[in-house]
């Protein structure tokens, strides 16, 4: 029997790459500052309770503002946002700019107007796994637009 090569970056990245996913943006407000990154590592968790979860690389400069109990809501992007997919992937002094957001919940979350559903909630728990960090939501509001179609990530492209 001979042993196996481990398995490269490149491809898990290629292979995980064919599954199609869609984009969100996770956002938080903590001490008056609004912070947010694109994510397409998302998935509905339970349905009682309500959780979803989003996988977050924990050298993420925005993860310690998602602990435990704070305030956060996700953004299903539709396909007219493929510039905010963008400008929240990059390291910018300000990923909000020139996006329309309104507030919800009780600590003023920003949810990205246009977006395909959202989900409002509480950061629950985290858990390690490998490189990224697994960060449970408890979802206190959800909402859907009918009217908009979800953006795709696939192959590395955004569609």
């Amino acid at each position: 029997m001979t042993m196996r090569e481990e398995v490269t970056s490149a491809q898990l990245r290629s292979a995980a790459g064919m599954f199609p996913s869609g984009v969100t943006v996770v956002t938080t407000r903590a001490n008056g500052v609004d912070y947010g990154m694109t994510i397409s590592a998302f998935a509905s968790l339970s349905l009682e309770p309500a959780m979803v979860m989003v996988s977050i690389e924990s050298t993420s400069h925005t993860l310690p503002h998602l602990a435990p109990g704070k305030p956060i809501a996700v953004s299903v992007l539709s396909d007219v946002q493929l510039e905010h997919a963008v400008q929240f992937a990059r390291h910018v002094d300000d990923r909000f700019a020139g996006v329309p957001i309104r507030r919800e919940g009780p600590a003023d979350v920003p949810v990205l107007e246009q977006a395909a559903a959202y989900f409002v909630g509480t950061v629950a728990d985290w858990a390690q796994g490998g490189d990224h960090t697994i960060v449970t939501i408890l979802v206190e509001d959800c909402g859907v637009d009918v009217t908009r179609e979800p953006l795709h990530y696939h192959q590395g492209r955004l569609s």
